[in-house]
């Protein structure tokens, strides 16, 4: 007589029982499939018990019996045992989905780990000292104080208790962390139990608290990053980017709507402006022309930390990394192309580039007696219009200062204010250091990565195709679910 075969909740359920520990999904599905306890129509069965076990933990909450213990991860509530306390409080996060995303000071990790350490042995009074003194420190528009002098404001300022924690803070960083802004440091040490208090009121790194100040990119700081939305932060800069933080803020309005009590304009555009300076801090993204884009430590990284989400994110890495190869290739190919072009069919070439970026009569200069400036056109800078000049250099060079020295001592003969310099190649560190010398003309610089990037922004010479993917969204199942449920019942 063969078997009953189960549903893939109750076959879960049994294979995580058997084994006593928790288990990937995918893990739990060769299991469930191999002992013949249930049967998947689907394609991709490991995708449909994720799924399915995601919905239950969505619509259940702490009533489930499965818990999600870390992304991609799951474990019977009652098992003994099986989770370590980093675990264990990612399901305790995971039952106020709704309200995951709640740090607003959001610090980057670097600090952090010098920080905690500092307040590890610290009395919790001292720390609400210093915060108590802080806030009497507010100044006036007479007497305003001026945060940015740690080793002037904290012994003229502070007594006692609060003077001995913001000195060892300052000291103890090396002055690296300024002490008056570790709110958001302190506030994601409670929220994520790095640090806990003891019967004498003494703080103290937790083994969650120690495995994020030694082990980078370790479970701690996926817990973190699962629960303060920033790898799905990271998902959205490989999809999208290259962009600018005004293109991730739609998406991440989005996401902070289902999982977050921020709401205002104001608060969206802060918590991500202060999750791509955490992620740019760890090298996961990299930022150029106020852009940001994903490294290969980053996609890596996604890779393993599962994508911040209960959906199957294999297919999904696999998109983002053939994008970026196939995104590596045709920048390899425009760079051989600009530096094989005619030097003047390039001067024509960045003409265009200007006209799409919105300047007003922009011409190319004649041949001889350019004096050093090349194209010439007009910008919009509020509610005037500037004359700008710029030189442009087709070679793998590094440019000068003497070149940058040449053009700022060019614009009055075209009655400019400001001028550029455009390269296929690289700045010198001292070209760069003079580029905004106070009292003297700007020169703005872009350097071949940069004018690259630009073509791409403005479809100069290469086409961008969209691609369309799917993203399970487990609530909206949870809640049909349940109000189907209710609606039965009433």
């Amino acid at each position: 007589m063969s078997q009953k075969k189960l549903s893939l909740l109750e076959a879960s359920a049994r294979v995580l029982e058997k084994a006593g520990e928790p288990l990937h999904y995918r893990e739990l599905t060769d299991r469930i499939l191999a002992e013949g306890l249930a049967e998947s129509g689907s394609k991709t069965p490991a995708a449909s018990v994720n799924a399915v076990l995601a919905v239950e933990i969505k619509r259940h909450g702490s009533q489930s019996r499965f818990v999600r213990v870390k992304p991609g991860v799951f474990a019977l509530r009652d098992a003994k045992g099986v989770a370590s306390p980093a675990q264990q409080a990612s399901s305790v996060l995971n039952e106020e989905s709704e309200r995951r995303v709640r740090v607003p000071l959001f610090p980057v990790y670097s600090e952090m780990r010098v920080v905690l350490p500092i307040l590890s042995g610290r009395s919790r009074h001292d720390l609400s000292a210093l915060f108590s003194a802080l806030k009497t420190l507010r100044g006036t528009p007479q007497n305003p104080v001026d945060w940015t002098a740690p080793d002037e404001w904290i012994p003229s300022r502070l007594e006692g208790d609060a003077h001995s924690l913001a000195d060892a803070i300052w000291t103890g960083t090396r002055k690296k962390v300024n002490p008056r802004y570790i709110q958001g440091h302190w506030f994601t040490a409670r929220t994520y139990e790095l640090l806990a208090e003891d019967n004498a009121g003494k703080l103290a790194l937790t083994s969650g608290g120690r495995n994020f100040v030694e082990s980078p990119l370790g479970d701690a700081e996926v817990l973190v990053d699962e629960g303060e939305g920033l790898l799905k932060l990271l998902s959205f800069v490989a999809e999208q980017g290259p962009a600018r933080p005004n293109e991730l803020v739609e998406n991440w309005g989005d996401y902070l709507s289902r999982r977050s009590r921020f709401g205002t304009e104001g608060t969206i555009k802060d918590t991500l402006r202060r999750r791509l300076k955490n992620l740019l801090d760890r090298q996961l993204v990299s930022r150029s022309t106020a852009r940001y884009s994903i490294t290969d430590l980053g996609l890596q990284y996604l890779k393993t930390a599962g994508g911040g989400d209960d959906s199957d994110t294999t297919e999904l890495q696999q998109i983002l990394a053939l994008s970026k190869q196939q995104g590596a290739t045709v920048r390899d190919a425009v760079h051989e192309i600009l530096a094989s072009m005619d030097p003047y069919a390039f001067e024509h070439l960045v003409k265009r580039l200007l006209e799409a970026m919105d300047y007003d009569n922009v011409y190319v200069t004649p041949a001889s007696n350019d004096k050093g400036v090349d194209v010439v056109g007009d910008i919009e800078l509020g509610i005037s219009s500037v004359r700008e000049v710029i030189q442009v250099k087709r070679h793998k060079a590094t440019i000068q200062r003497t070149v940058l020295d040449a053009l700022r001592g060019s614009l009055h003969r075209f009655s400019a204010v400001r001028g550029t310099i455009i390269t296929t190649g690289t700045f010198s560190a001292g070209t760069r250091k003079a580029a905004f010398e106070l009292g003297a003309a700007p020169i703005t610089l872009i350097d071949g990565v940069m004018l690259i990037d630009l073509l791409i922004e403005h479809s100069i010479g290469v086409h961008k195709k969209a691609v369309e993917i799917l993203e399970l969204d487990e609530s909206a199942f949870a809640e049909i679910e349940d109000q189907a449920t209710n609606e039965e019942v009433d």
